[in-house]
């Protein structure tokens, strides 16, 4: 696996390299600040980008968005609805992403959550192809966006945010999955790497999802 943690921008927001060692293919997940930093570190891994992701739309997560797929010349995948409610309008996805989407990544795959209530087309990625993590045997990779955090969960006041949808998609399609277990790796939209066994466990918001 190629896995990179980039913190990008003025609001510390976690960028994503992700892909297969194999085939050096890989996706940038969320490009919101440092263009020069991120393909540097691709360059570095000697990858070879097939797409950008969003998570969703909001401006610390998309800043340097056409920067990145006009300097690779790769497509640009998110949920429509994070365009049509206005969240994000700098550039229309080359693919709209919905519910159940598998994105290839040579011989990986990222499967598409559609995760509503941090805003109206959020989305989270996973792929259970990833069985190792700095050394340790791992269930799968998680890529949340604002969804939930190590300890805690993302937004809902902005325009578009929903609390109660919110707290749905974390435990319709995260907690309650039969695809994701306890011991898969979340990587959020900020702050630190967690595990959904941890976020059961020690979440100050678990309540409301468990």
């Amino acid at each position: 696996m190629i896995f990179k943690k980039l913190v990008v921008g003025s609001l510390a927001t976690n960028c994503y390299i992700f892909g297969s060692k194999k085939t050096s293919e890989l996706v940038i997940i969320d490009p919101g600040g440092n263009a020069d930093v991120i393909i540097k570190s691709i360059e570095e891994l000697g990858g070879k980008p097939v797409a950008v992701l969003l998570t969703h739309g909001h401006f610390d997560h998309t800043t340097k968005v056409s920067r990145i797929s006009r300097h690779y010349q790769i497509p640009l995948m998110y949920n429509k609805k994070e365009y049509e409610f206005g969240t994000f309008t700098q550039k229309e996805a080359d693919r709209w992403l919905i519910e159940g989407d598998e994105i290839n990544i040579g011989e990986m795959v990222l499967h598409t959550l559609e995760t509503p209530g941090h805003s109206p087309g959020s989305l989270c990625f996973y792929s259970t192809d990833v069985k190792e993590f700095n050394g340790k045997k791992i269930d799968g990779i998680l890529f949340s966006g604002d969804l939930i955090f190590q300890g805690s969960v993302g937004r809902s006041d902005f325009q578009g945010g929903d609390q109660n949808l919110l707290f749905s998609s974390i435990k319709n399609k995260i907690m309650n999955n039969k695809e994701l277990t306890d011991n898969f790796i979340i990587c959020s939209g900020h702050m630190g790497l967690t595990t959904i066994g941890e976020e059961k466990a020690h979440n100050m918001f678990r309540k409301f999802f468990l």
